[in-house]
Order: C-alpha cells, then sequence, then structure tokens
C-alpha cells in the first residue's frame, strides 16, 4: 500500500520533471520560430499604428478632439516596436555566436530570447487588442452646427439683387402650399449665405431648423444621421421642420436619407441650393429661384462691408477689380475668412498677388 502511494508520487514528480525539462528544451528548440512570430506580430503593430495615424491626422483636420488615451496608446505601440527591433537584432547576434563554432555554449542564451520572444509576443497581443476601438474611431465627431450657430448677418441694404431674392425664397417658404424650395445659380454667387439668412428669417416659424452640406461625394449615412433627430419631430411629434439641404450636384431621392416628405409630412419643408437648374427641376421642387450674380457695384458695396472699411485706397480694393466680374461673392466669402484668421497676413498676402 505504501509502495504503491509511494509510486504515485514518484511518477508525478517524474512528468513534471519531463514536462518542465520539454518546455525547456522547447525555447531552445524553438528560438527561431518564437522571434519570427514576434517579428510578425510587431510588423502587425506597427501596420495598426499608421492606420490610426492616419485616422488622428484626418481627425485633427477636422478640428475634433481627440480621444482619451489614443496617444497615449500611439507613444506606447512606437516605443515597444522600437524595443521589439532592438531585442530582434539582438537574438539575430546571439544565434550568430551558438551556431558558429561554440554549439552548447550559448544554448542558455537561446533559451533566454526565445522566452522573452514569446513574453514579448503576448504583450503585443494585448496592445493590439487594446487598440481595436481606436481602429474604428479616433475622436469626438465635432456636432453637425445648426442655423443659429452658423448664421452671420450680411447687411444686405443696397445689395437688391440679393435682397429681392431673399424675399421670394422667404414667401415660398411661408406658402403652405409649397413644400420644396430650389435655389440655383453659378459658384459664389452666395446661395449658402441666402440660405442663411433664410433660416435667421423663419427660425421663430419652426421647431427646429437642420443643415446639411451634401457636396458632390454624397455620405447617406452623414444624412441620415443628421436628420434622424429631426425626423422624430416630424412624424412622431408632427412639429414643423425646415431642412435646409445645401450643395446638391444631383438628384438626391429623400426618402433613401431618411428626410419625411410629401403628402404624408406636410409639416416638413425643405430648401436646397444647387448649382444646376435640372438637379432642382429633378427633384419636383414646388418653386425653383434663380440667384444671379451681383452687379459690379453691389460686390464692391458688399466687400467694403466685410473689410470693415469705407475708404478705397486699400490693397483689398485694388484687388477687388482683377477677380472675375462673375464671381465676387466667392472671392469676398475666401476674404472674410482669411480676415477671422489673420487679417495682418491677409494684407500682407494680397499686396504681393497685386
Amino acid at each position: 500500500m505504501g509502495e504503491e502511494a509511494t509510486n504515485i508520487v514518484v511518477g508525478k514528480i517524474v512528468d513534471l520533471l519531463f514536462s518542465s525539462a520539454k518546455r525547456e528544451i522547447d525555447y531552445v528548440r524553438n528560438c527561431t520560430k518564437n522571434a519570427d512570430i514576434l517579428k510578425n506580430e510587431a510588423q502587425k503593430l506597427k501596420d495598426m499604428s499608421d492606420r490610426i495615424q492616419q485616422r488622428i491626422n484626418a481627425a485633427k483636420e477636422n478640428g475634433e478632439a481627440l480621444l482619451a488615451g489614443v496617444q497615449n496608446w500611439m507613444d506606447k505601440a512606437d516605443i515597444e516596436i522600437s524595443k521589439v527591433e532592438e531585442f530582434l537584432e539582438e537574438e539575430a547576434n546571439a544565434k550568430k555566436t551558438c551556431f558558429n563554432l561554440r554549439p552548447c555554449v550559448n544554448l542558455s542564451s537561446l533559451h533566454h530570447y526565445s522566452k522573452m520572444s514569446i513574453n514579448k509576443t503576448l504583450f503585443l497581443l494585448q496592445h493590439q487588442e487594446d487598440g481595436q476601438t481606436y481602429e474604428s474611431c479616433v475622436s469626438i465627431p465635432t456636432p453637425t452646427p445648426r442655423f443659429v450657430d452658423l448664421y452671420q448677418t450680411k447687411n444686405l441694404d443696397d445689395i437688391d439683387t440679393h435682397k429681392l431674392v431673399l424675399r421670394e425664397i422667404i414667401e415660398a417658404i411661408k406658402d403652405e402650399s409649397i413644400k420644396m424650395v430650389g435655389i440655383y445659380g453659378s459658384g459664389g454667387v452666395g446661395k449658402t449665405t441666402l440660405a442663411k439668412e433664410v433660416a435667421a428669417e423663419v427660425k421663430n416659424l419652426f421647431a427646429e431648423i437642420v443643415f446639411i452640406t451634401v457636396s458632390q461625394t454624397v455620405d447617406v449615412k452623414e444624412i441620415q444621421k443628421n436628420v434622424e433627430k429631426a425626423a422624430k419631430r416630424i412624424i412622431i411629434n408632427k412639429e414643423k421642420v425646415l431642412i435646409i439641404l445645401d450643395d446638391i450636384w444631383k438628384k438626391l431621392v429623400l426618402s433613401d436619407v431618411g428626410i419625411p416628405c410629401g403628402n404624408n409630412h406636410m409639416n416638413c419643408k425643405i430648401l436646397l441650393t444647387s448649382r444646376s437648374r435640372n438637379v432642382c427641376e429633378g427633384m419636383n421642387v414646388d418653386r425653383n429661384i434663380c440667384v444671379n450674380i451681383l452687379t459690379k457695384k453691389e460686390a464692391w458695396v458688399l466687400f467694403k462691408r466685410i473689410v470693415e472699411t469705407s475708404t478705397e485706397e486699400t490693397p483689398y480694393a485694388l484687388l477687388a477689380f482683377f477677380f472675375p466680374h462673375n464671381a465676387p461673392w466667392q472671392f469676398i466669402k475666401q476674404l472674410e475668412s482669411g480676415l477671422g484668421a489673420c487679417k495682418h497676413d491677409a494684407t500682407r498676402q494680397l499686396r504681393v498677388l497685386v
């Protein structure tokens, strides 16, 4: 009985010793294999880091705030990749020494580097797992601004071209029989600014006003996200909502992007802007309104109003007439944004252009 128990204990000890010895031998035998696995995982982490860096760059360009932790993750990834590269170089040199003239002297080195390769691989795998969140999102998206935030008043006194169109658009918006209004005109004539003026004038008539820039590349998911809240107010609460679709380049099926429209949703009013009259007609607008270019005199009045000066002895004044007469508004918008950023630098650059 006692001898049998002893045999069992001895057997277990032998098994443990054998397993331990085999594990240690495997470290030496699989040194190259473990190093290759580590190298592959380091490359995967580097590729992931590059992809996330691209997202970070795009987020910064859009003025978005980075998620907490993403930069720390990037820093750790760079550090670990550098450490692994140094380690693999050391490991390669150790193998050369071991398999050169002294095949057994440095077996302990092979054991060490093999075991370290496994440990470092596990760390890289964990870091990759931690970074999966950042592969899909690295920033807090900037909220889509409503017109209350975007609106900047433009004094339209003495600018009859826009005053007349503005009045016509507002009358169409107020008309209960009209559900969709189109504004069309060549690029830079002021369609977007007129749409903002309209929003400011009629904001008390609607529970919400939504502004969406459509542009040439239509992002259906983004439009759906931006109109989701407004759609609920239209369908569930039966509230009046004005949706402004700016810069449409081709026909857009409103139902496909989640905009309630038609006879079942008479409380939804649509205002769209486009360079093409055909696009507006293709979307079956109830009223199509053309925005003509400003006259030279009107462009000059608005030009001086924006640069906040009444004098004509200025580089801006001289430069205004170097621009094509059919795109004064385009230049005025560019100038205004430049002034907001750095007026003095803009002056210097304009002098150079003149």
